[in-house]
């Protein structure tokens, strides 16, 4: 098992070697690599292309497992092969499942029970809020949160996961040591402090490149028992992933939006598609037989700006010039800061820039 999986991690680290490329090999030698490591040229132009030949006898001659293990130990990383028992068994049956997957965090969440949860990078007020609120109550009832640790939604989601306590995988398309965007940096250092995954296909060193973001979209749909799409346009690249989900037979939602709203275009299509819409936690938890857990007030995370603003607040309404004023803070700053605190349920919005606390 550890020559094959040394054989694999060794293969991966060669560029257009990929899940498709393995699978070519697997069928050709009966899943034994090994056997497949040792074949001869003239075995082998019959099953891979020139190209892919030249990289296949590349890699041999440079086979260093001790060199790609070092790249690992060097990122506090580990990797998987698909022949390891602890390989998600979800993601095993898509039909052009990864061979080798490396990640950082917490490799017992790899089989927790999981939902995909994308929407567009360009989000209105409304996506943003039903993504964070959906995203907080489904990993505060046990769901993992999976999505792509992208600009946009998929980083508030996975923000609002960390927030109620719960678990989240952020699949990226690059490799696990160049987190794109930059600006999501922290957010990955988060996850994988609390009990989390960053993980990806990609070996250690790969840059995030265009063609291999639906590659990507294909493992966050494969982790996970269904995808919720919360906003997305008619072009959007969420939308991939809810097809790749519904190739794998997996469930497919969608949040409606306004008719007229080019930002749920797609999302509205989907329903019509067949898409279940969902517009609380419960309509997911239902279909995966679960129960709503209401979370604990205590709970709530809060940083030092959030709990004093807080206490302004604990007065009465202000609007929000007050509340810049008294508090002495840059009047962004403060805009910033109440709408994370709207998110995270703590203040209520009424209005005309007046804010409300809405716990004690």
């Amino acid at each position: 098992m550890q020559e094959q999986n040394d054989i694999l991690l060794t293969l991966n680290a060669s560029s257009r070697i990929g899940s498709k490329t393995f699978q070519v090999l697997a069928n050709a030698f009966n899943n034994d690599f090994p056997k497949y490591w040792q074949a001869s040229q003239e075995r082998l132009k019959g099953i891979l292309t020139k190209e892919i030949l030249d990289k296949f006898i590349e890699a041999r001659s440079e086979y260093s497992p001790e060199k790609e293990l070092e790249k690992l130990k060097y990122l506090r990383a580990d990797y998987l092969t698909i022949y390891d028992s602890d390989y998600p068994q979800l993601l095993k049956e898509i039909h052009d499942p990864p061979f080798v997957l490396y990640y950082r965090g917490n490799p017992k969440i790899f089989n927790s029970s999981a939902i995909a949860i994308v929407g567009s990078r360009k989000f209105t007020a409304y996506g943003r809020h039903i993504g964070y609120k959906l995203a907080h109550d489904l990993a505060g009832s046990g769901l993992t949160i999976v999505s792509g640790l992208a600009l946009g939604l998929d980083a508030i989601v996975q923000q609002a996961a960390l927030d109620a306590s719960g678990l989240t995988i952020g699949v990226l398309a690059c490799g696990i040591d160049k987190i794109y965007p930059a600006s999501n940096h922290e957010l990955a250092r988060n996850i994988i402090r609390k009990e989390g995954l960053i993980i990806s296909e990609q070996p250690p060193g790969t840059p995030p490149m265009k063609q291999n973001f639906p590659f990507r979209n294909r493992i966050i749909s494969g982790l996970s028992a269904g995808t919720l799409v919360v906003e997305a346009a008619e072009s959007s690249g969420s939308l991939i992933t809810a097809a790749a989900s519904l190739e794998q037979n997996r469930e497919v939602f969608a949040v409606p939006g306004n008719a007229d709203s080019p930002t749920s275009a797609g999302t509205n299509n989907l329903i019509k598609m067949g898409a279940r819409p969902v517009t609380c936690a419960d309509d997911i938890l239902r279909v995966f037989n679960m129960e709503k857990i209401e979370p604990q007030r205590k709970a709530l995370r809060l940083n030092e700006n959030e709990t004093n603003l807080l206490e302004y607040l604990k007065t009465g309404p202000l609007h929000i010039d007050k509340i810049a004023e008294v508090s002495k803070l840059d009047i962004v700053v403060v805009s910033q800061s109440m709408t994370l605190l709207e998110l995270k349920g703590a203040v209520r919005h009424l209005g005309g820039g007046v804010y409300q606390i809405n716990i004690l």
